[in-house]
């Protein structure tokens, strides 16, 4: 019985059998996708010459990589794929798999300011989103850009009216990111309890369809707000699951403000902070990838630390002009 990397060294030998194994392995990887997509990103970058792939395979590759990517927070290896995948776009792969691509271009994008060019990205994603899932999906990713844009009320309502829908479609995932993204709308306005609740919600809608990525998002927004509460009981008993899922789960802004949370816990129970976890910390919160998050650490987390963090400014809003880009902007396939 052969393993893969000897499957691999028999391809690279013999071009006649190169597809099927690595075939197998892109396969593994995608299966990986919703369950450990940071495991798919490691079988897929055990191929060695990439370029050297089939188109078809390629692709495939690529959009596996750019999926994994966004759970991951590894969106350097997101715009990457994306610029190889859109060399592709007049493959019948690539149609196939458009509300995903143009999807994640929209993430891409808002993660980065490019807030009007996400707006378009989505709204090209939703027009070709060919079932009611995925226009679920891209409702909550236009609820997720009009909170950016700080216009909360069309967020809310935005949830609102994807909750009802995936309510009546039995789209447990999607209520589960839903509860958790009106968690995050309910802590920035100052609605703790009402936060709270939303984001119990999520992480048992998580668990019961055993969905890691999101039981990590809602566990460390949930002791966010027991933090915020000093409920250190209930910060005890879930930081450590929390913890756990996680590490084997790398995304480093997730740990980052892991960090922060454990260290507001030992700070609160009279634990001095040295030189070093100052050091640890400010740089921590260099790694925290979105705005709003490092507002609400900087608001509620670093009170009494004795360290300055930096002053979040209201980032410019950015133009996005590289050639493929025009396609999206077109919306035509």
């Amino acid at each position: 019985m052969r393993t893969a990397a000897q499957f691999i060294l028999v391809g690279l030998l013999s071009s006649s059998v190169v597809a099927a194994p690595l075939d197998e392995i892109i396969k593994e990887a995608e299966d990986y996708l919703r369950v450990e997509p940071s495991r798919s990103l490691k079988l897929l970058n055990a191929i060695p010459h990439v370029h050297s792939l089939t188109d078809i395979q390629q692709l495939r590759w690529h959009i596996a990589a750019m999926r994994a990517s966004v759970p991951t927070g590894d969106m350097t290896q997101l715009i990457d794929s994306l610029e190889v995948i859109f060399h592709h776009q007049k493959h019948p792969y690539f149609i196939d798999k458009l509300v995903s691509i143009t999807s994640a271009t929209g993430i891409w994008l808002r993660k980065n300011h490019y807030i009007n060019d996400a707006q378009t990205s989505l709204e090209c994603s939703y027009k070709h989103a060919i079932n009611d899932r995925q226009k679920l999906t891209i409702t909550n990713s236009l609820a997720l850009l009009a909170r950016q844009l700080d216009e909360l009320e069309k967020a809310k309502s935005l949830y609102a009216k994807a909750k009802r829908l995936a309510s009546i479609a039995d789209r447990k995932n999607l209520l589960a990111i839903i509860e958790n993204n009106q968690g995050m709308i309910a802590l920035e306005e100052g609605n703790i309890g009402q936060a709270e609740q939303h984001f119990r919600i999520a992480l048992a809608g998580y668990q019961n369809i055993d969905k890691r990525s999101g039981q990590i998002s809602a566990g460390i927004n949930l002791l966010f707000v027991f933090a915020i509460q000093q409920q250190w009981v209930n910060f005890q008993r879930l930081y450590s699951p929390t913890e756990t899922l996680a590490q084997a789960f790398p995304n480093k802004a997730k740990q980052a403000l892991l960090l922060w949370l454990n260290t507001r816990f030992k700070h609160m129970h009279g634990e001095p902070l040295s030189r070093e976890e100052k050091a640890q910390l400010i740089s921590a919160f260099n790694q925290l990838d979105d705005d709003r998050i490092r507002a609400l650490v900087s608001r509620h987390l670093t009170s009494g630390v004795d360290i300055s963090v930096p002053v979040i400014d209201k980032p410019k809003i950015k133009r996005f002009n590289r050639p493929w880009f025009e396609k999206i902007k077109r919306c035509e396939w």
